[in-house]
């Protein structure tokens, strides 16, 4: 018979398990809403979704992977519930700036353009570039946060890559 374990033990696993991801989680949600209030709250979302999903975590994947995926879910119903657009934290920080020196403008400008072309993409294609450049996920990693394989991982990053470039350039050229 397995051994019960007691709600003490079973909070300081879950406080071990926060310590370990938050950074990361944080950083993903950062990167997706651009707000750090946001981000916080989603982050604090992720890990009560995680918490009460703990019981389902079967060991298949890691728990970083397993906590991704939570995190990505929780990210949709965010974006559903409030229909909002994406801003980067590296946008909004250009824009606050009151510098006004030449090269100054011309790097908000071109955080303004890839903002622009990133928010253009689809969800699937933002995240993968965010997960794999960003957060330096493998692409088995990302399968596993999508649920397809690292064969599906490969091609859709590199289209999206494609996508962000072939997007970028049209903005060039308007």
């Amino acid at each position: 018979m397995p051994k019960m374990i007691g709600w003490r033990e079973v909070m300081e696993r879950i406080k071990e398990l926060y310590e370990l991801y938050k950074e990361a989680i944080f950083g993903y949600f950062l990167r997706m809403v651009g707000n750090k209030e946001e981000a916080g709250e989603l982050t604090q979302e992720a890990f009560f979704q995680a918490c009460l999903s703990l019981h389902k975590f079967k060991g298949k994947a890691s728990l970083k992977t397993w906590f991704f995926a939570i995190a990505r879910n929780v990210y949709l119903k965010h974006l559903r519930e409030k229909n909002r657009v994406v801003i980067l934290p590296l946008v909004e920080q250009a824009l606050k700036e009151t510098d006004s020196s030449l090269e100054i403008l011309v790097e908000k400008e071109e955080l303004k353009k890839f903002q622009q072309v990133l928010e253009k993409l689809p969800e699937n294609f933002r995240t993968i570039i965010i997960l794999r450049e960003y957060e330096q996920f493998s692409y088995e990693e990302i399968a596993t946060i999508f649920g397809q394989t690292v064969n599906w991982a490969r091609v859709t990053f590199f289209r999206a890559k494609k996508q962000l470039v072939d997007t970028y350039r049209k903005l060039e050229d308007e």
